[in-house]
Protein backbone atom coordinates (compact mmCIF):
# COMPACT_ATOMS: atom_id res chain seq x y z
CA UNK A 1 0.00 0.00 0.00
CA UNK A 2 1.21 3.09 -0.61
CA UNK A 3 2.28 5.46 2.28
CA UNK A 4 2.15 9.25 1.82
CA UNK A 5 2.05 12.21 3.81
CA UNK A 6 -0.97 14.51 4.95
CA UNK A 7 -2.05 16.71 7.46
CA UNK A 8 -3.70 13.55 9.27
CA UNK A 9 -0.24 11.31 8.62
CA UNK A 10 2.33 13.48 8.92
CA UNK A 11 5.79 11.78 8.32
CA UNK A 12 8.25 12.71 11.18
CA UNK A 13 11.83 13.48 10.05
CA UNK A 14 14.85 13.38 12.49
CA UNK A 15 17.80 15.38 11.75
CA UNK A 16 21.24 14.28 13.92
CA UNK A 17 23.46 17.03 13.28
CA UNK A 18 26.98 16.94 14.07
CA UNK A 19 28.21 19.95 16.01
CA UNK A 20 31.42 19.26 17.03
CA UNK A 21 34.74 21.78 16.44
CA UNK A 22 35.61 20.60 13.03
CA UNK A 23 32.15 21.20 11.87
CA UNK A 24 32.77 25.00 12.24
CA UNK A 25 32.97 27.17 8.93
CA UNK A 26 31.57 26.15 5.58
CA UNK A 27 30.60 22.44 6.71
CA UNK A 28 28.52 24.16 9.47
CA UNK A 29 26.96 27.01 7.17
CA UNK A 30 26.10 24.04 4.11
CA UNK A 31 23.91 22.26 6.94
CA UNK A 32 22.45 25.15 8.31
CA UNK A 33 21.14 26.22 5.00
CA UNK A 34 20.05 22.65 3.80
CA UNK A 35 18.62 22.26 7.36
CA UNK A 36 16.25 25.78 6.49
CA UNK A 37 15.72 24.79 2.86
CA UNK A 38 14.19 21.17 3.82
CA UNK A 39 11.89 23.39 6.30
CA UNK A 40 11.07 25.85 3.31
CA UNK A 41 10.18 23.23 1.33
CA UNK A 42 8.06 20.79 4.00
CA UNK A 43 5.86 23.86 4.84
CA UNK A 44 5.11 24.63 1.10
CA UNK A 45 3.52 20.71 0.72
CA UNK A 46 -0.21 20.50 0.91
CA UNK A 47 -2.78 22.77 1.38
CA UNK A 48 -1.71 26.21 3.26
CA UNK A 49 -2.33 27.12 6.60
CA UNK A 50 -0.75 26.79 9.55
CA UNK A 51 -2.13 23.59 10.93
CA UNK A 52 -2.08 21.89 8.34
CA UNK A 53 1.78 20.32 8.50
CA UNK A 54 2.77 17.76 6.56
CA UNK A 55 5.55 16.84 8.47
CA UNK A 56 6.87 16.64 12.20
CA UNK A 57 10.86 17.89 12.71
CA UNK A 58 13.03 16.68 15.26
CA UNK A 59 16.24 18.62 15.51
CA UNK A 60 19.09 16.78 17.66
CA UNK A 61 22.41 18.29 17.36
CA UNK A 62 25.48 15.92 19.05
CA UNK A 63 29.16 16.69 20.07
CA UNK A 64 30.30 14.99 23.55
CA UNK A 65 26.95 15.16 24.15
CA UNK A 66 23.54 14.96 22.11
CA UNK A 67 20.79 17.46 22.77
CA UNK A 68 17.32 18.09 21.79
CA UNK A 69 16.91 21.08 19.97
CA UNK A 70 13.77 20.57 18.36
CA UNK A 71 11.17 17.87 19.12
CA UNK A 72 8.53 16.66 16.96
CA UNK A 73 7.15 19.86 15.94
CA UNK A 74 5.31 20.78 13.29
CA UNK A 75 7.26 22.03 10.53
CA UNK A 76 4.84 25.26 10.19
CA UNK A 77 5.05 26.04 13.92
CA UNK A 78 8.78 26.59 12.48
CA UNK A 79 10.97 29.43 11.88
CA UNK A 80 13.39 28.09 9.71
CA UNK A 81 16.13 31.22 10.39
CA UNK A 82 15.99 30.13 14.35
CA UNK A 83 17.86 26.65 13.14
CA UNK A 84 21.74 26.86 13.78
CA UNK A 85 24.09 24.56 13.01
CA UNK A 86 27.30 26.02 14.71
CA UNK A 87 30.19 23.47 14.73
CA UNK A 88 31.11 25.14 18.11
CA UNK A 89 31.52 21.93 20.33
CA UNK A 90 34.29 19.17 21.43
CA UNK A 91 34.63 15.70 20.63
CA UNK A 92 31.93 13.59 18.38
CA UNK A 93 29.43 11.22 20.58
CA UNK A 94 26.96 9.47 17.67
CA UNK A 95 26.22 6.92 20.07
CA UNK A 96 24.19 9.35 22.26
CA UNK A 97 22.53 11.26 19.20
CA UNK A 98 21.15 8.16 18.08
CA UNK A 99 19.88 7.11 21.81
CA UNK A 100 17.89 9.93 22.25
CA UNK A 101 16.61 9.60 18.63
CA UNK A 102 15.34 5.82 19.52
CA UNK A 103 13.73 6.45 22.59
CA UNK A 104 11.50 9.40 20.79
CA UNK A 105 11.00 7.44 17.71
CA UNK A 106 10.14 4.09 20.03
CA UNK A 107 7.92 6.81 22.18
CA UNK A 108 6.26 7.59 18.67
CA UNK A 109 5.49 4.54 17.37
CA UNK A 110 3.31 3.39 20.91
CA UNK A 111 1.82 6.76 21.28
CA UNK A 112 1.00 7.95 17.34
CA UNK A 113 1.38 5.32 14.87
CA UNK A 114 -0.07 1.97 16.55
CA UNK A 115 -2.74 4.23 17.61
CA UNK A 116 -3.48 5.72 14.44
CA UNK A 117 -6.34 4.85 12.22
CA UNK A 118 -4.32 5.42 9.16
CA UNK A 119 -1.89 3.28 10.49
CA UNK A 120 -1.17 1.02 6.78
CA UNK A 121 -0.91 4.65 4.58
CA UNK A 122 1.79 6.12 7.75
CA UNK A 123 4.58 7.10 5.90
CA UNK A 124 7.90 5.92 7.75
CA UNK A 125 9.91 8.64 9.94
CA UNK A 126 13.15 9.20 8.29
CA UNK A 127 16.21 10.07 10.16
CA UNK A 128 19.13 11.77 8.21
CA UNK A 129 22.58 11.91 10.36
CA UNK A 130 25.48 13.82 9.52
CA UNK A 131 28.91 13.65 10.47
CA UNK A 132 32.35 14.79 9.57
CA UNK A 133 34.51 13.05 11.72
CA UNK A 134 34.60 9.78 13.72
CA UNK A 135 32.67 8.30 16.62
CA UNK A 136 35.02 9.25 19.64
CA UNK A 137 33.06 9.81 22.66
CA UNK A 138 29.91 7.20 24.50
CA UNK A 139 28.83 3.54 23.62
CA UNK A 140 28.40 1.61 20.27
CA UNK A 141 26.39 3.76 17.58
CA UNK A 142 25.75 0.40 15.22
CA UNK A 143 23.93 -1.42 17.94
CA UNK A 144 21.77 1.66 18.48
CA UNK A 145 21.10 2.12 14.59
CA UNK A 146 19.97 -1.57 14.27
CA UNK A 147 17.45 -0.83 16.98
CA UNK A 148 16.13 2.19 15.13
CA UNK A 149 15.85 0.15 12.08
CA UNK A 150 13.88 -2.56 13.62
CA UNK A 151 11.11 -0.74 13.97
CA UNK A 152 8.92 -0.42 11.21
CA UNK A 153 5.20 0.08 10.11
CA UNK A 154 4.23 -3.63 8.22
CA UNK A 155 7.82 -4.79 7.55
CA UNK A 156 8.97 -1.14 5.92
CA UNK A 157 11.68 -0.29 8.61
CA UNK A 158 12.32 3.30 9.77
CA UNK A 159 15.11 4.93 7.06
CA UNK A 160 18.51 6.14 8.02
CA UNK A 161 19.92 8.45 5.42
CA UNK A 162 24.03 9.61 6.10
CA UNK A 163 26.13 12.01 4.65
CA UNK A 164 29.43 11.66 5.32
CA UNK A 165 30.64 15.43 5.65
CA UNK A 166 34.87 15.85 3.93
CA UNK A 167 35.97 18.95 2.61
CA UNK A 168 39.75 19.73 1.27
CA UNK A 169 41.87 19.69 3.59
CA UNK A 170 39.68 18.43 6.41
CA UNK A 171 39.70 15.19 8.13
CA UNK A 172 37.58 12.55 6.89
CA UNK A 173 34.47 10.76 8.59
CA UNK A 174 34.57 7.31 9.42
CA UNK A 175 32.88 6.01 6.15
CA UNK A 176 32.88 2.50 7.14
CA UNK A 177 30.47 3.15 10.54
CA UNK A 178 28.46 5.94 8.68
CA UNK A 179 27.78 3.17 5.98
CA UNK A 180 26.93 0.60 8.75
CA UNK A 181 24.26 2.87 10.30
CA UNK A 182 22.35 3.84 7.30
CA UNK A 183 20.04 1.99 5.45
CA UNK A 184 21.31 -0.06 2.15
CA UNK A 185 22.03 3.11 -0.39
CA UNK A 186 21.26 5.57 1.88
CA UNK A 187 25.15 6.57 2.71
CA UNK A 188 26.93 9.63 0.50
CA UNK A 189 30.03 10.95 0.58
CA UNK A 190 29.51 14.64 0.84
CA UNK A 191 33.21 16.35 -0.97
CA UNK A 192 31.02 19.19 -1.90
CA UNK A 193 29.19 21.50 1.17
CA UNK A 194 26.45 21.98 -1.45
CA UNK A 195 25.65 18.53 -2.09
CA UNK A 196 25.23 18.11 2.08
CA UNK A 197 22.58 21.46 1.59
CA UNK A 198 21.06 19.63 -1.41
CA UNK A 199 21.08 15.88 0.39
CA UNK A 200 19.35 17.44 3.80
CA UNK A 201 16.51 19.75 1.77
CA UNK A 202 15.73 17.27 -0.83
CA UNK A 203 16.39 13.74 1.22
CA UNK A 204 14.14 15.58 4.34
CA UNK A 205 11.97 16.54 2.01
CA UNK A 206 11.02 14.04 -0.51
CA UNK A 207 8.26 11.85 1.66
CA UNK A 208 9.53 8.73 0.66
CA UNK A 209 8.79 5.83 2.94
CA UNK A 210 11.38 3.41 2.06
CA UNK A 211 14.84 3.25 1.80
CA UNK A 212 15.07 2.56 -1.86
CA UNK A 213 12.85 5.13 -3.20
CA UNK A 214 15.17 8.29 -0.42
CA UNK A 215 18.12 6.38 -2.52
CA UNK A 216 17.04 6.94 -5.68
CA UNK A 217 16.71 10.68 -4.66
CA UNK A 218 20.49 10.71 -3.32
CA UNK A 219 21.40 9.29 -7.15
CA UNK A 220 19.74 11.98 -8.30
CA UNK A 221 21.35 14.67 -6.20
CA UNK A 222 25.12 12.77 -6.92
CA UNK A 223 24.26 12.92 -11.11
CA UNK A 224 23.37 16.29 -10.76
CA UNK A 225 26.56 17.91 -8.96
CA UNK A 226 28.91 16.03 -11.23
CA UNK A 227 26.62 17.57 -14.24
CA UNK A 228 27.34 21.15 -12.51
Amino acid sequence: MKRTTRQSRPQLICVLADNSGSMAGPKAEAATKGVREMLLQCQTTGPRGPDKSYFKFVLIRFDDEAEIVCNMKPVRHIDPKGIEIRGNGGLTNTQHALELAYDGLARYFREVVDQHSERKQHPVPLVLLFSDGHHNAGGDPEDVARRIKSLNIDGDPVIIACPGVATEGSGQPDERLLQAIASPECYVEARDTRLLSAFLAESGSCGYSTAKEVAGVIRGLIEDQRNR
